[in-house]
């Protein structure tokens, strides 16, 4: 099947329905209010010249998606696998440049005006393809509509009401595998938008998809689903997989509008509590010794849990842990099967003649029924140690790593001879929390371990 017709058109229409399905229980008349204001909006129908959606569709997604899930919404003439189609970037910079030179123009008129022009070959900008292109570029028309506006401000009810998701860079470490090199430090969290907990908190390397989804399933092994995230439109949280994830686990998802960061400021605000709050304690220890990664996390999870959870917010007059455990709406949860398969990562890769392929670096022995066939993968970028594998409509069975490497120990560095100076006298509060930590028994929420995968 073209996949990526097919993800866009299920996305489209779980976005419709999420509202409804993503609560664990409403209120009398509320889905027949939530779909009769569906249904007076206008929307860019993907692959679609309608603009609107009936009564009548709306029930049918909702009926399609409580009996099937997110993969019921693909519609039927798209269930097989076939390479998608690919639009050369150069016919959609143009589009970008005529859009540029007057923003008023509509889609349809870019596109007759290349096409008349023999710019582009008749028939390959479609507009949905195009409305996307310029969302992501900023051009769409609620981006280039001028004027300043006043917002208001959104508080959830109830805990995880909404989440916010961000990314900010930290700090610098030495790279693990280049000691002469330093890299950049990413922090990816989560925050509950009602009680101001942070669900997941976490460094990374990379500020990837596959680090973005490893902290948000994380968060929720931890305190559960979230009826909504609310993300920016980078493209780790504009991607289909990340969609797809939230309809297969019934997670309503928006994005703030481009250049319009207003409505993230809780999770804003956190970044900069960490810059001022942990991460000066955290530069006083990297003067001490050099720190891991690993050992960046410990500390930041250990001011999670020891120090912010358990100081009194500034707005909220609450500790948040206090609130988050006083609130009595009951959480809504997700089989660890379940919630495994929505997470996997999906791709397509072609089997040699020897039904071997590659991914990320590693090959792969698929069936030799497969041999020569394009084929779809799903896996789990933490854990290679098997791969699903689909053809068409039929799952075949996993393919495993055709070459196992040897794992190599390295031997620890020689250590350095003592210096005869008398060391600098380093205070960290971090090491307070640790030793605090290890002597007291909080009165805090300790989360459950997560899961190895």
């Amino acid at each position: 099947m073209d996949r990526d017709k097919a993800i866009t058109i299920a996305n489209f229409r779980y976005s419709l329905v999420a509202p409804m399905v993503s609560q664990l229980e409403m209120k009398p008349g509320q889905q027949q209010q939530l779909i009769e204001e569906a249904t007076s909006k206008t929307y860019q129908i993907p692959f679609s010249s309608k603009t609107q959606v009936s009564q009548r569709t709306m029930e049918r997604y909702l009926q399609l998606y409580r009996q099937g899930g997110y993969d019921a919404l693909i519609p039927k003439y798209l269930r097989s696998v076939s390479a998608p189609l690919r639009i050369p970037q150069e016919y959609l910079d143009k589009a970008a440049k005529l859009k540029e030179q007057q923003p008023k123009r509509a889609i349809p008129q870019i596109i007759a005006a290349l096409e008349m022009a023999d710019e582009v070959p008749k028939g390959i900008l479609k507009r949905s393809t195009v409305y996307e292109y310029f969302c992501k570029k900023g051009l769409d028309r609620k981006t280039t509509q001028a004027g300043s506006k006043a917002f208001q401000r959104f508080t959830p009810k109830h805990r995880n009401e909404r989440w916010q998701g961000d990314v900010c860079h930290l700090m610098y470490l030495t790279d693990p595998q280049r000691s002469n090199k330093r890299r950049k430090v990413y922090l990816i969290a989560w925050l509950d938008e009602y009680s101001r907990v942070i669900t997941h908190a976490q460094c990374y390397f990379e500020e990837r998809l596959f680090t973005l989804e490893d902290s948000f399933k994380k968060a929720i092994l931890k305190w559960s689903l979230p009826s909504q995230i609310y993300v920016d439109n980078g493209s780790p949280y504009s991607s289909k997989h990340l969609m797809a994830i939230c309809g297969r686990l019934g997670i309503g998802i928006s994005h703030t509008r481009p250049y319009k960061p207003q409505g993230r400021g809780k999770v804003e605000r956190l970044f900069r509590t960490v810059q001022s709050s942990f991460l000066p304690d955290l530069e006083v220890l990297l003067k001490e010794k050099p720190l891991s990664l690993a050992d960046v996390n410990e500390y930041l999870q250990l001011w999670i849990t020891h120090h912010y959870h358990q100081r009194i917010h500034s707005s909220l007059k609450q500790k948040p842990i206090v609130l988050f455990q006083s609130d009595t709406k009951p959480l809504r949860t997700a089989d660890l099967a379940i919630l495994e398969h929505a997470f996997l990562m999906e791709d397509t890769r072609k089997a040699d003649k020897t039904a071997i392929f590659s991914l990320d670096n590693v090959l792969f022995q698929a069936p030799l029924v497969l041999a020569g066939q394009r084929v779809t993968v799903r896996y789990n970028p933490y854990d290679l140690s098997r791969v699903q594998l689909y053809c068409g409509n039929q799952r075949f069975d996993d393919a495993y790593p055709a070459e196992i490497p040897e794992h190599v120990q390295f031997e620890s560095s020689p250590a350095q001879p003592h210096s005869m100076e008398e060391p600098p006298m380093v205070i960290s509060y971090l090491k307070g929390l640790e030793r605090q930590a290890r002597v007291v028994d909080p009165l805090s929420y300790v989360p459950r371990p997560l899961e190895e995968h």
